[in-house]
């Protein structure tokens, strides 16, 4: 069981050696690279670099053409199509509903599948970096592009997760794992092993039934019920022989 476990965790890290870059200090880091709005807390800051990819045209600086969340006549999605198509070089699978950024990021830490935070390893020369897909600043949490009026208010652009492999600081949360333990190459008794970590997947498009409508049909019908409970239970009295007389 411990080979079984002991070769899960040398592929995973031939896997993680791609995520592991040699960097000088002094060329990499520098204010402009801090996405400050990623600020989570202190110890989870994020160096952010942005990818500049065919089909991913946007940055996170770039200004959308329309107002996000705005309802476009149908001349209006056609210009967007056609502009967006044409920064992707006219090539490539379509334009997104939900526009994304692709980046590279430089994490202190983030959260594994349990919702525990964990320090991610790093030394002087080197770094784990990471390729994110987030949804585009403007367009998070609002009305998707390219719906029917029926549905845009019912829609928004939500962001997507998904977990991958990390060397992280060894803390007696993962003694029960029965993974293999690695030593820093900092100064102390610092000890490193494997855990996953969340980072953005994408921004998808997500749509809401309206219970608007509905809410409002069954509210109808209840108040149909009431009326026509009480006519049915109005008492009816038999005919006397003094209102047989009246007539």
């Amino acid at each position: 069981m411990l080979i079984a476990h002991c070769f899960q965790a040398l592929v995973a890290l031939l896997g993680l050696a791609a995520v592991f870059q040699q960097v000088k200090s002094q060329e990499h880091y520098n204010d402009t690279l801090i996405d400050h709005r990623m600020k989570r807390s202190p110890r989870g800051n994020k160096h952010r670099h942005a990818i500049h990819s065919e089909y991913y045209p946007y940055s996170h600086n770039r200004a959308l053409k329309f107002d996000p969340g705005q309802m476009l006549l149908p001349r209006q999605n056609k210009q967007l199509l056609d502009y967006e198509y044409g920064l992707m070089g006219n090539q490539g699978p379509g334009v997104d509903c939900c526009p994304s950024v692709i980046e590279m990021v430089e994490p202190e830490g983030g959260k594994n599948d349990q919702d525990i935070y964990v320090e991610l390893y790093k030394s002087d020369n080197y770094r784990q970096r990471f390729f994110e897909v987030s949804c585009h600043k403007d367009v998070l949490n609002k009305p998707c592009r390219f719906m029917d009026k029926k549905i845009h208010q019912s829609s928004k652009c939500v962001q997507q997760h998904t977990f991958t492999y990390a060397l992280v600081k060894d803390t007696p949360d993962h003694r029960n794992k029965n993974l293999p333990t690695f030593p820093g190459a900092d100064a102390g008794n610092k000890t490193y092993t494997l855990d996953y970590i969340s980072v953005r997947s994408g921004c998808s498009c997500m749509v809401t039934p309206n219970n608007t409508r509905r809410n409002q049909k069954k509210h109808k019908d209840k108040v149909h019920k009431k009326k026509h409970a009480a006519t049915k239970n109005v008492p009816v009295f038999p005919e006397t022989a003094i209102d047989r007389s009246k007539r």
